[in-house]
């Protein structure tokens, strides 16, 4: 195998690491923007996503039993084990306790990994393309559908993806000797705290493997792959062992679960809907198109302008294909794609680069791409919406402004005012079961952490513990002289959850409700009045 162009010469290489002032302040402008745009917007006590919650309540239950890691109740443990540890460790014990003040210090890290992430990407982009595609990518990056929606909350693919980015930059600064020894042991200790924060990392692991290869010939080809592969390896080998010691539980075991649990081959096709309304709708056209122009260039009998031939080609491609094809059949929420997004973005930029105009008018064409992106997510929301309700088991609820919460559709500040509404009622209603007049409260609902996490407002200590019926799985939890248990109906589809809840003597003490935001086709069964839970009563 042969390159069509030879590894950048020095002036070139020269010119990648060397920073100008008036990048920093157009870089410095861009993150601002973002920055303030984000902070407007941003979750305060309420968190973006029903994972998020789940991670919360096994932060909460974690400390009000004294066995942090050791709670039963986490969530993302055996691969987040590092961002739970570090919570334990530096939080306060009040903020442990409270779940308002736990959701404001998870956006607080959410809120500035994230500008410290895009820093890095920037970065990391520049060593290897320029200033130019990096401004590009980090513009279309950036002011995505997806991204501009993932920094309003604090989830913890955000710091990984920091992590994640500053490993690149120790990877691809053109260093050799004793100075690349230290930079890529960096680059390894930052890719282990990336492993620690969230497993999904070793996906772009290809992408730091394949952006500086040596294409010029077979053997050079493999041997630098070789070499640049041990700083990944190095971390993947040391997080398998602090995690065999600290949580005792397999990978193997780890990833055939989450295969087991959230795949869906079903799913595969719609999956390539959510990555696109996630990336953006004419990003991802583009996207697709720049791979494919660059792609072809990049040939080694028919370069034209791709940067670096095919070893600038090769790395972003990996960081498209691997996550997508990782994530297609499980592809809600649409953050599961940002690794994606990250690669078209490096192509997107690179084509622009290539089209040899100005500066000024590379920005102004991914600006004017991203605004594209959101003319076409509200063009298409009442197509997308139509089919969502054509397939969807959930009947729809009445709302100012329909959208979805699973797939970035329609204007962005809509979307988000939308979600951060249902958000409140859901923790309103959350804080109502504490009202419950009975001793013994049952909620069927689909986002059962929501709800369950507003036990423990204001830092009432919380008896928790997972809870099992059939195929329906909940938690329980006593709090206050009064039991709760908050139960998913969805894993015993299409068979009534209500109907078999009222068959089992098991529950003949429980007053019922169910949350009005989750309701299903399967809910055929109504509550009967003598069983209606009741609210009002306070201890």
């Amino acid at each position: 195998m042969s390159s069509s162009l030879p590894l950048p010469l020095d002036h070139e290489v020269a010119s990648r690491t060397r920073i100008k002032y008036g990048d920093i302040a157009v870089v410095a402008l861009i993150v601002l923007i973002f920055a303030i745009g984000i902070y407007l917007f941003r979750y305060q006590y309420a968190l973006g996503e029903a994972d998020l919650y789940r991670v919360m309540v096994g932060i909460l239950d974690g400390a009000e039993t004294g066995e942090r890691l050791g709670s039963v109740l986490h969530y993302d443990r055996a691969f987040g084990f590092g961002y739970l540890a570090a919570i334990y460790a530096f939080a306060s014990p009040a903020t442990l306790q409270d779940p308002n003040a736990l959701m404001a210090l998870i956006n607080e890290i959410g809120f500035w990994s994230i500008l410290v992430g895009l820093v890095c990407f920037w970065l990391s982009s520049r060593l290897i393309y320029g200033p130019r595609v990096a401004v590009a990518a980090l513009v279309v990056f950036a002011f995505s559908p997806m991204m501009m929606e993932l920094g309003t909350s604090g989830h913890q693919s955000m710091p990984m993806f920091a992590l994640l980015n500053a490993a690149a930059i120790c990877l691809f600064v053109p260093v050799a000797g004793w100075r690349a020894v230290v930079l890529w042991t960096l680059a390894a200790v930052l890719l282990f705290a990336g492993l620690l924060t969230r497993g999904e990392i070793f996906l772009a692991f290809p992408w730091l493997v394949l952006s500086r290869i040596d294409t010029r010939s077979v053997g050079r080809f493999l041997r630098s792959g070789a070499i640049r592969s041990l700083p990944p390896i190095t971390a993947l080998v040391a997080f398998y062992i602090l995690q065999q010691s600290l949580v005792g539980t397999g990978m193997g075991n780890t990833v055939g679960h989450y295969f087991s649990m959230f795949y869906t081959w079903s799913a595969v096709i719609p999956g390539f809907v959510y990555m696109a309304v996630g990336c953006g709708l004419l990003t991802a056209i583009v996207g697709v198109l720049a791979t494919v122009r660059i792609g072809w260039a990049a040939i080694p009998e028919r370069h034209q302008d791709a940067v670096g031939g095919l070893a600038g080609f090769l790395g972003p491609l990996a960081l498209i294909v691997v996550p997508m094809l990782f994530f297609l059949p499980n592809p809600m929420p649409t953050r599961h794609f940002m690794l994606t997004l990250a690669g078209f973005s490096l192509l997107i930029g690179v084509w622009l680069a290539g089209l040899r105009i100005r500066f000024v008018a590379v920005v102004v064409l991914a600006i004017s791409l991203v605004a594209g992106d959101q003319i076409l997510a509200e063009v298409a929301r009442p197509l997308l919406l139509r089919e969502n309700d054509a397939h969807s088991p959930y009947i729809p609820v009445p709302a100012p402004y329909r959208t979805t919460t699973h797939a970035n559709i329609g204007w962005v500040w809509e979307r988000h005012a939308a979600l951060n509404e249902r958000r409140e009622q859901e923790e309103a209603f959350g804080d109502m079961l504490l009202t419950s007049c009975g001793s013994h409260t049952l909620l069927l609902s689909d986002e059962r952490q929501v709800f369950f996490s507003r036990l423990y407002a204001g830092g009432r200590p919380v008896n928790a513990r997972p809870f099992d019926f059939g195929p329906y799985f909940g938690v329980t939890g006593t709090v206050g002289g009064k039991t709760f248990i908050v139960l998913d109906k969805s894993p015993g589809w299409p068979d009534d959850a209500l109907g078999a809840v009222l068959a089992n003597p098991l529950f003949d003490g429980y007053r019922i409700v169910a949350a009005p935001y989750s309701m299903s086709k399967y809910d055929k069964t109504p509550i009967p009045p003598d069983r209606a839970a009741r609210f009002g009563c306070h201890s």
